[in-house]
């Protein structure tokens, strides 16, 4: 083994990893809290991570699920697959079903509405700031961000379909990625 190689972790690290990424973030921050999580454990590198996010949202189903099936399986393969999907998985759904309990009870307080209001808000934080952070190490490059740029527009203020903006813009950022790879 080289001198800078970590041993795999254990599974219940994984599980435990990402079950506490998933009972204290939501919305974006959870992307932002696994990028901190495997980068600072050293389970994978920058561009590995990227790889995976990118991957994550392209396949369907949720893309947290995604991601974290896919660092699961890069440090630990299919076991490791299966702790990072249970821990992902199992904490949110209590959450859940512990919240619409609460919900349902107490749907008619203005309160609980004021709260729900302040949590979308909080969500669109997180949003942009996991947007910002993923994207921070691209600030150089002036194509990618007009193409991030271009995309967060169509879909927000166009209300463009996602297929056809994935299709043009993500064709667009293919092809300009193939022939920066040619030269």
């Amino acid at each position: 083994m080289p001198a800078d190689a970590q041993p795999a972790p254990s599974l219940a690290s994984i599980a435990l990893t990402f079950a506490a990424i998933t009972s204290t973030a939501f919305g974006g921050g959870q992307k932002a809290s696994i990028r901190q999580q495997v980068l600072a454990r050293g389970w994978m590198d920058h561009e590995r991570f990227m790889d995976g996010l990118e991957i994550a949202q392209v396949l369907p189903g949720p893309n947290i699920l995604n991601l974290a099936i896919y660092c699961g399986q890069r440090v630990r393969g299919i076991p490791g697959a299966i702790a990072a999907f249970l821990g992902t998985a199992i904490p949110p759904f209590l959450i859940v079903l512990a919240a619409g309990a609460l919900y349902f009870k107490f749907a008619s307080n203005p309160y609980v509405h004021g709260g729900l209001l302040g949590c979308a808000a909080g969500a669109l934080g997180l949003t942009v700031g996991n947007a910002l952070e993923l994207t921070w190490d691209e600030r150089t490059d002036w194509l990618r961000i007009v193409l991030v740029a271009v995309t967060a527009l169509a879909v927000s203020f166009l209300r463009m379909p996602l297929l056809l903006v994935l299709v043009v813009f993500g064709g667009i950022g293919m092809v300009r990625e193939y022939l920066r790879s040619r030269t």
